[in-house]
């Protein structure tokens, strides 16, 4: 099992989110319908010594909740750290505590530039995990 599959099932696993997302988690790709959870790998180096790769490493990822009101996306926000963040074994991945690295919030905007205006239906949390796992 790869840390990707295990990270989608430990959050697939965790009732309180799906009874907010129901399966609407993926990497990469924007779901059907809201709230929706979507990943994506920020960076994933491979340490390694004279020997070879080491057998643990810190894995970045973004965490996005999509969701049509704020309130939604904060209170989505707020359980997937509750429930990522610990220590877990998933398969054969161990995570070990998760760090965060940061969290933003705020409307997904309709256009770039000057003014900015924002989708009012959309509204998107951002975290920005670093999972330390064996590889």
């Amino acid at each position: 099992m790869s840390m990707k599959n295990a990270l989608e099932r430990r959050l697939l696993e965790t009732r309180a989110i799906t009874d907010r997302v129901g399966a609407r988690v993926g990497w990469s790709r924007r779901l059907d319908g809201l709230p929706a959870i979507t990943m994506q790998v920020v960076a994933d180096p491979r340490p390694q010594h004279l020997k070879g790769f080491q057998r643990t490493r810190a894995t970045q990822v973004q965490l996005d909740v999509w969701a049509a009101s704020e309130d939604q996306a904060e209170e989505i926000r707020e359980l997937c750290i509750e429930h990522l963040t610990p220590a877990a074994l998933i398969g054969s991945i161990k995570f070990q505590r998760a760090m965060i690295d940061n969290v933003r919030s705020g409307a997904e905007p309709e256009q770039s530039g000057q003014p900015q205006r924002s989708r009012g239906e959309l509204f998107r949390e951002s975290i920005d995990f670093i999972f330390t796992h064996n590889a």
